[in-house]
């Protein structure tokens, strides 16, 4: 099991993700992001399987709209990501440099150094395709003035290999992101990969 905790930017997002955290820890749910309510989709590009978005904790105030306009986003942000670090491209394959589309500079960087954990490069060459079976996200969100100013998704993603290694991979934890001017954007994350 990998595990790896980044948390990119300065102050303001230093503070958001401290407090995205709190949020987190308060929802009082499982750890589990399927186990969340109502669901907004987000189709993957290259494969059979849809991303549920779903919310846990909102502290504040999101109206249904803004609530559906987010699970869209951030899901189509995790699915985007997902796709280009796990389960899109030809295999059997070493090169996973554009995996972190939604992610700020900083932390593409530090996904970068973490490429064995945030992407598959460290099986990409020992496999020749991958099956995803199941791609959840549940989102936390804080909400000042009806509108929402940092989000954490609980992300979880199971696929198996096929190839010269077959296994079943798990990839669960937590993105941290927060509004620009490009859309949301990942800015740090606490991240574990696995087999089982």
């Amino acid at each position: 099991m990998t595990r790896r905790t980044r948390r990119v930017g300065g102050a303001v997002a230093a503070t958001l993700g401290l407090a995205l955290a709190a949020t987190a820890c308060s929802g009082g749910g499982s750890d589990d992001p399927g186990d969340a309510g109502p669901t907004g989709p987000a189709q993957a590009t290259d494969h059979p399987v849809t991303t549920r978005v779903t919310f846990g904790k909102v502290t504040g105030t999101l109206a249904p709209q803004v609530r559906d306009r987010l699970a869209q986003q951030v899901g189509q942000v995790v699915t985007r990501w997902t796709e280009a670090a796990y389960l899109g491209g030809d295999y059997p394959r070493r090169d996973f440099s554009d995996s972190w589309p939604g992610f700020t500079a900083g932390a593409q960087r530090e996904a970068h150094g973490d490429r064995a954990l945030m992407s598959n490069e460290d099986i990409g060459d020992r496999i020749d395709g991958v099956v995803p079976h199941r791609s959840v996200v549940r989102l936390d969100v804080l909400a000042v003035k009806k509108h929402p100013v940092g989000i954490t998704a609980h992300v979880f993603l199971g696929f198996g290999t096929t190839g010269d290694l077959e296994k079943e991979v798990r990839v669960k934890g937590r993105l941290f992101l927060t509004p620009t001017d490009g859309g949301w954007k990942v800015f740090g994350y606490d991240m574990t990969k696995g087999a089982v």
